[in-house]
């Protein structure tokens, strides 16, 4: 690998460019994903009386918008984040029955319509589930948690009539309580990263392990842990939807943040930075030219000029007059004209002026290997092959129209498990709301198909195999 830079230790590393005078910034990303605070905040919410201990995340509590703000700032994992979201998202939600054939015995799988489930579809469209999905989709592929909120009404037993989503990088949760061993509430702020927040909404948070069991423990559907059959006072209660990674109580701690902690997205961040700085302080040089030391006196006598300022003024006059020639764009296509004398005792061309054009070898080809390879260790990082997103899958640099398919459809598949925790509250409220024992929600997918199918792609529902006839 070239070395291009050279490095001092230090949280905030400034680099040289060899050979040149810029200095470009060569930051250290290593620890930013670290949980570095392990003392909880006591805050005393807006909507409680009393102080409760929440887990903060990272330097100065603000883990999330940092990680949000190094996203931003790189194209490789800022496209990956994006074409993860959109493989979760798939083509939207179907809603069908499942059961099972009485004559051949084997499952039955049909697409429900609005008109045979109204209160279901009206309850997705009323609270904009795919709304709600995308949200669900951007934290889970960024942070592994997410956070719902489920709103009751005042009936005996409650209904949920309304989920909302809660930002992942407002959410914080309470430390384990030593009675019950779990974590009792979710706070909401925007703030956090003032220390003690003046904000903060403290809501219930449902069992992270069984919410929903939780849920209709405290709804007063089945008996409670004292054996009783009781209604809780609370409106509403949070649900964490996450992708759990072990060792890890409180948050998850996704496993393609190693692009920090390994230093590639430092380097990934630095090449354009450093190509930047040499396209605007290199490749501004086009021409040299020379001129010889008798020009001068000549020029000085023609315009007769005797004293030392007058031909100081005459001579950076005539080198801005020729840089002014050789550097406008008008000027492109224009002849330059300059009288020369053939020496025949010593046989060469005396010359007054000579203009050469530089020949510059680094004109923005540097770096390419490197970039291919962060980039492509960026995406192996974070499960996405290069070639689906563009970037360069290494020698071959292209892939032919069956490889990019099944590329594809190896992504989705992978990403179900993603696809599946969008509908978990709709599987809560199905519960909740007693919607029929046999709805179920599935996420549909684009199903890229061959030439030979006579179209592109077609929406596979998932209700029959793909090798079977439609």
């Amino acid at each position: 690998m070239n070395k291009a830079v050279s490095l001092k230790k230090g949280y905030e590393t400034y680099a040289v460019l060899k050979g040149g005078k810029t200095i470009i910034k060569f930051s250290d990303n290593s620890d930013v994903v670290t949980d570095k605070e392990t003392n909880p905040i006591e805050i005393i919410p807006q909507n409680k009386n009393k102080e409760i201990k929440f887990i903060p995340r990272g330097r100065n509590n603000n883990m999330m918008y940092d990680i949000m703000k190094k996203i931003g700032h790189n194209v490789t994992v800022g496209s990956n984040v994006e074409f993860k979201n959109k493989v979760i998202m798939g083509d939207g939600i179907m809603v069908y029955r499942k059961y099972r054939d009485k004559e051949t015995g084997k499952i039955v799988k049909e697409e429900v319509l609005p008109d045979e489930a109204p209160d279901i579809f009206d309850f997705i469209a009323n609270n904009n589930y795919p709304l709600i999905r995308l949200e669900i989709a951007n934290d889970l592929a960024i942070f592994y948690d997410s956070y719902v909120e489920y709103l009751l009404d005042q009936n005996k037993p409650p209904k949920i009539v309304q989920v909302k989503a809660k930002e992942a990088t407002c959410s914080r949760i309470s430390q384990i309580d030593e009675k019950t061993k779990k974590s009792e509430w979710h706070g909401y702020s925007a703030e956090w990263h003032k220390g003690s927040p003046e904000d903060v909404i403290a809501t219930p948070l449902l069992d992270r392990q069984s919410p929903l069991f939780d849920l209709k423990k405290r709804l007063g559907k089945i008996p409670n842990d004292n054996g009783k059959t009781e209604i809780v006072n609370d409106g509403n209660f949070i649900h964490n939807i996450r992708i759990n990674t072990p060792g890890r109580f409180y948050y998850s701690r996704p496993y393609w943040w190693s692009v920090f902690a390994s230093g590639w997205y430092d380097f990934s961040s630095a090449i354009p930075v450093y190509k930047k700085a040499l396209i605007k302080n290199q490749m501004t040089l086009r021409y040299v030219i020379y001129i010889k030391d008798s020009f001068w006196d000549k020029l000085y006598k023609s315009q007769n000029l005797t004293t030392d300022d007058k031909k100081a003024e005459s001579r950076e006059n005539f080198l801005k007059e020729m840089n002014d020639f050789l550097a406008g764009e008008e000027n492109a296509g224009k002849a330059f004209v300059s009288e020369f004398r053939y020496d025949k005792i010593k046989g060469f061309e005396d010359k007054d002026i000579i203009i050469e054009p530089l020949n510059n070898q680094q004109i923005g080809g540097e770096y390419i290997e490197d970039s291919e390879e962060v980039s492509n260790t960026i995406c192996y990082a974070m499960g996405v092959h290069p070639s689906i997103i563009g970037a360069a899958p290494g020698k071959g640099k292209s892939i032919n129209g069956t490889e990019a398919r099944e590329l594809f459809i190896i992504e989705q598949a992978l990403m179900k498990m993603y696809q599946d925790a969008t509908l978990e509250p709709l599987y809560i409220v199905k519960a909740i709301n007693d919607w029929p024992e046999d709805i179920y929600f599935s996420v549909t997918n684009c199903q890229l198909t061959t030439l030979d199918a006579g179209t592109g792609a077609k929406k596979n529902t998932g209700l029959t195999p793909e090798t079977e006839e439609k």
